[in-house]
C-alpha cells in the first residue's frame, strides 16, 4: 500500500472529522490545525499502521471507536486507490502496459503516432507530436510528479518545518493584508476632509508651563510584541533642532507617531506636538489649498467655534471675526449689556469671563494675521497664488505632501516633527525650508536622509540603535566624527583590558602548579575574577555593505546625441486647433550629448521639465522638433525613487527578478542576489515580509543585472537610509560608465557628478561651477 501525500491526506481528515469542510470539528478540541498535525504525521507513517499511530491521539480529544474506525478507513482507502489495487504508484514498474496516473490510451497514442526517426521534425503530424510527448512523460503531469519525487527526495528540510515555514508565511500574508486594510480604511475615511495635519489639542492645565520636554524610562513595542525601544529617554530643549538618525525600520517613524499620540507614558500634555508624515495619501478634498492650510490648525478652530457658541449664549447671535478689532468691539457690546443690567446672571458672567480667555488665545495663536501667514508659507513652498486658490484634490501627491508641511509650519507647534520633509521638494524649495527651520521658534525634531539638510538644520543628533537612544551635540557631520572617535575609544579600552587580562592569565597558566608563588596566583585570580565583573563591552564594528554595477562593453560614439530638440504635451490644442507659442514649451532647443564618462546632474525646480527630458531620452516621449540619436546596442538602466514599488510583493524576490529577467536562470538569479544580501530564505520569502532597505537592495540588484552602458536616476536617494545611499555612492563612483542624475540632495550630486545642468523656462543650460 503507498503513503498518499499530505494534502490527501488532509482532505481525507477533514471529511470524517471537521463539520462541512469548515474549520470547526465535529469534536471539542479538534481543528484546522488538528488536522494540519496528523496528516504531516500520517505521511511519514506507513499505510499498515495507521489506527496505531491515530486512534490513541483522538482517543485523547475524545473520539468514540466509530469515528476513530471511520477516519482510519477513509485514510486507508486513499492509499489503496493511490496503488491500483497492485505496486505502488510511486513504483517505475508498469502493470499490463499501463500505470494508474497515466491515460490509459497510452499504447493507442503510440499506434496512431508511429514517429518517423527520418522524418524532419518541423514535419511532424499533431499525432508524431503527441505520441513523443507521451513517451518522453511530458503528458498528463508524469514530468511534474517525477520532479517533485525528485525534490522530496532531495530536499533536507523535514514535514514539520515545512508546515512551520507555511504557517508562517500565510500569517505573514494575513498580516500584510489586514496592514493594507486599514490603510486604505483610512485613506477611503480621509477622502474629502479639509485636515491634513492631526493634531491633538494640548491640556493647558497640566504641567507647570515649562518648555523643555524631559521624559525617562520611555519603552517603546510593536504590536507584535517586537521591542523596539527600552529604558530609553527623550530630551528636547527649548529651541533646540534635533535630526534623528538610525537605519530603515529601527523604528523612527513609530517614535514620532508615539510621541506625537502622546502615547508615551509621562509625556507632557501642554506642548502642541504635530508629527508631518513621509506620505500622505488623501488630503483637503475640494476645498482650497489656502484654506486645508488654515483649517489644519485644530486648536484655533476650536476656539473660533466656541467663540461663536458664546457669542451666541450672550447676546443672542452674533458673528466672530477674530481678528484684534472685532473681539474689542464685541467686548465693549457686551460690556455695556451687563452695565445696563441685561446679564445679571451667573452663567452670563461665567460666558463673558470664558470669552476673554478665548480672546486672549486666539491673539496668542495670531488668529488675525492667519490667512497672510498662510499665503508667506504657501509661497515659500513655490504655490503660485492660482495654485493656493484651487482645490487640493487636483493636487499630485508630491505637492500634497507640501500642504501638509505648509500646514506644520502655519500652526507653528511646539514642537514640530518632520519625517523625510525634503523628499518632494526642489532644490529651492528645500534651500527656503532650511532658512525657516533655522528662524523657528519653537523645537524641532527632523528625520531625513539628506546629510547637507541636517547639517544646515539641526544643532544636535540624535541616534536610534540597538533599542537606546544616544545623544550628540552638533550637526550630522559632527555626529559622524563623534560617533567614530567614541567607537575608537571603546576599542581602546577594551583592547587594554584585554591585553592586561591576557597577561595575568599567561602568568596564572605558567605557576598554578608552583608552590612558591601560590600566593601571587590566588591574587591574581582574584584581580583577573573583578577585572571581568568590570569589564567593557566589547565593540562591535559593523561591516559597512557595498554593492558594485558590472561594467559594460565599450560602445563607439555617440552613445546619446539630443539635436535641437523641443517637446511640449500640448503643442497643439485639442479643441481649438491652434498651435501653442514655440516660446512657451517645456522644452525649447536643447543641445547635449551623453558618452560612457558622462557624470551630469540635472537640477530645476518642480514641473520645469526634468523627468520630461528624462522620458524623452529613454524614448518614451517623442520630441515635436529636432531628434535624439542613440546607439544601437544602448541598454539604458533606469533607478528612480519608486523602484521598490514596482516589484509583486506577494512574489518572493528570486520570483520577482525572474519575471524581468525571463532569459534567466533559478540559481543564477538567487547568486546574483546573495551579492547584495539577500540570501537564503530572504530571497525565498515574498518581498512583503522584507524590510525597507532589503527591498531597496533588490531594485539594487534589478539595476545592476541589466548591466547598463547608461544609468538615469530620478531622486534615487528618496526613502533610502544613509547606508544604502552611501553603498549607491560608492557603486556609481566606481561605475564605468555614463551617468544622468535629478535629485535635489547635494551630497548625493557632489559626490557623483562632475557637470550641472539647469532646466528652467524651457532651455536646458550647462552650470558653470558646483553647489
Amino acid at each position: 500500500m503507498s503513503t498518499p501525500s499530505e494534502d490527501e491526506l488532509r482532505g481525507a481528515l477533514a471529511s470524517v472529522l471537521l463539520k462541512d469542510g469548515g474549520d470547526e470539528g465535529v469534536v471539542d478540541g479538534i481543528d484546522g490545525d488538528i488536522i494540519e498535525y496528523l496528516a504531516g504525521m500520517l505521511a511519514e507513517t506507513e499505510m499498515d499502521d495507521v489506527e496505531e499511530s491515530v486512534g490513541p491521539f483522538l482517543e485523547g480529544y475524545g473520539c468514540d471507536e466509530t469515528l476513530i474506525r471511520s477516519c482510519c478507513d477513509a485514510v486507508t482507502s486513499i492509499g489503496s486507490v493511490g496503488s491500483g489495487g497492485g505496486p505502488s504508484s510511486s513504483d517505475m514498474h508498469v502493470v499490463n502496459g499501463s500505470r494508474d496516473d497515466v491515460p490509459s490510451d497510452g499504447p493507442a497514442k503510440l499506434k496512431q503516432g508511429v514517429v518517423s526517426m527520418s522524418a524532419a521534425l518541423t514535419d511532424q503530424t499533431e499525432d508524431e507530436l503527441d505520441a513523443q510527448r507521451y513517451m518522453w512523460g511530458q503528458e498528463n503531469r508524469v514530468a511534474a510528479m517525477t520532479n517533485a519525487q525528485r525534490d522530496a527526495h532531495d530536499s533536507t528540510v523535514s514535514a514539520k518545518d515545512r508546515r512551520k515555514a507555511r504557517k508562517e508565511l500565510e500569517a505573514a500574508r494575513r498580516e500584510y493584508e489586514a496592514r493594507m486594510a486599514v490603510l486604505q480604511a483610512q485613506e477611503e475615511g480621509d477622502a474629502g476632509k479639509a485636515s491634513v495635519s492631526n493634531m491633538i489639542i494640548p491640556d493647558y492645565r497640566s504641567g507647570r508651563n515649562e518648555k523643555d520636554i524631559h521624559v525617562r524610562n520611555v519603552s517603546l513595542s510593536l504590536d507584535n510584541g517586537t521591542c523596539l525601544l527600552d529604558d530609553g529617554e527623550l530630551k528636547f530643549a527649548h529651541r533646540r533642532r534635533y535630526g534623528l538618525v538610525g537605519k530603515n525600520g529601527v523604528g523612527k517613524t513609530t517614535l514620532l507617531k508615539a510621541i506625537a499620540a502622546f502615547e508615551v507614558e509621562k509625556m507632557p500634555r501642554h506642548h502642541r506636538i504635530l508629527h508631518v508624515r513621509q506620505e500622505i495619501r488623501a488630503a483637503g478634498g475640494d476645498i482650497s489649498v489656502l484654506r486645508a492650510v488654515m483649517d489644519a490648525d485644530v486648536e484655533r478652530n476650536t476656539l473660533i467655534a466656541e467663540e461663536r457658541e458664546l457669542l451666541g449664549r450672550l447676546e443672542g447671535g452674533g458673528d466672530a471675526g477674530g481678528d484684534g478689532d472685532a473681539a474689542a468691539a464685541t467686548k465693549a457690546r457686551l460690556e455695556r449689556l451687563k452695565a445696563e443690567g441685561k446679564g445679571d446672571d451667573e452663567s452670563f458672567g461665567a460666558d463673558l469671563k470664558r470669552l476673554d480667555e478665548v480672546y486672549a488665545r486666539l491673539q496668542a495663536l495670531g488668529s488675525d494675521s492667519a490667512e497672510s501667514r498662510a499665503s508667506v508659507i504657501l509661497s515659500g513652498l513655490q504655490f503660485t497664488p492660482a495654485m493656493q486658490s484651487g482645490p487640493t484634490s487636483a493636487l499630485s501627491g508630491g505637492w500634497r505632501m507640501r500642504v501638509a508641511l505648509a500646514a506644520a509650519l502655519f500652526i507653528e507647534p511646539d514642537l514640530l516633527m518632520l519625517d523625510e520633509p525634503t523628499n518632494h521638494l526642489d532644490l529651492e524649495a528645500v534651500l527656503w525650508l532650511e532658512s525657516y527651520l533655522q528662524a523657528y521658534r519653537h523645537t524641532v525634531i527632523v528625520v531625513s536622509h539628506d546629510r547637507s539638510f541636517l547639517n544646515e538644520v539641526c544643532t544636535d543628533t540624535i541616534e536610534f540603535k540597538n533599542r537606546k537612544l544616544t545623544y550628540y551635540k552638533g550637526d550630522y557631520d559632527t555626529y559622524v566624527r563623534t560617533s567614530d572617535e567614541n567607537v575608537k575609544n571603546q576599542m581602546r579600552v577594551y583592547q587594554a583590558y584585554k591585553d592586561k587580562r591576557d597577561h595575568m592569565m599567561e602568568f596564572i597558566t605558567k605557576f598554578r602548579a608552583s608552590a612558591n608563588r601560590a600566593k601571587l596566583v590566588q591574587s591574581r585570580v582574584k584581580a583577573v575574577e573583578k577585572m571581568d565583573l568590570e569589564a567593557p563591552d566589547p565593540v562591535v564594528v559593523e561591516q559597512l555593505w557595498r554593492f558594485s554595477i558590472p561594467n559594460p562593453e565599450p560602445l563607439g560614439r555617440p552613445i546619446i546625441a539630443i539635436d535641437d530638440v523641443s517637446f511640449d504635451y500640448n503643442a497643439v490644442d485639442e479643441s481649438t486647433g491652434d498651435k501653442k507659442p514655440r516660446g512657451e514649451w517645456i522644452l525649447q532647443e536643447v543641445n547635449f550629448g551623453v558618452d560612457l564618462d558622462s557624470r551630469i546632474g540635472i537640477l530645476g525646480p518642480n514641473g520645469a521639465g526634468k523627468s520630461t527630458l528624462l522620458n524623452l531620452i529613454m524614448d518614451r516621449l517623442t520630441p515635436n522638433r529636432g531628434s535624439i540619436s542613440r546607439n544601437g546596442n544602448l541598454r539604458i538602466g533606469h533607478f528612480t525613487q519608486h523602484s521598490a514599488d514596482k516589484f509583486d510583493l506577494q512574489l518572493s524576490a528570486v520570483e520577482n527578478m525572474l519575471n524581468t529577467f525571463q532569459e534567466s536562470d533559478d540559481q543564477i538569479m538567487r547568486s546574483f542576489l546573495g551579492k547584495f544580501q539577500i540570501q537564503n530564505t530572504d530571497a525565498l520569502k515574498p518581498m512583503m515580509m522584507l524590510s525597507g532597505g532589503q527591498k531597496s537592495r533588490v531594485a539594487f540588484a534589478s539595476l545592476a543585472y541589466q548591466k547598463p552602458h547608461v544609468i538615469i536616476m530620478d531622486e534615487p536617494t528618496n526613502h533610502l537610509d544613509m547606508e544604502s545611499i552611501d553603498a549607491l555612492v560608492e557603486a556609481v563612483k566606481d561605475f564605468r560608465g555614463g551617468l544622468i542624475v535629478v535629485s535635489h540632495d547635494q551630497h548625493f550630486i557632489t559626490n557623483t557628478c562632475g557637470e550641472l545642468w539647469v532646466v528652467g523656462e524651457g532651455r536646458v543650460t550647462r552650470f558653470r561651477g558646483d553647489f
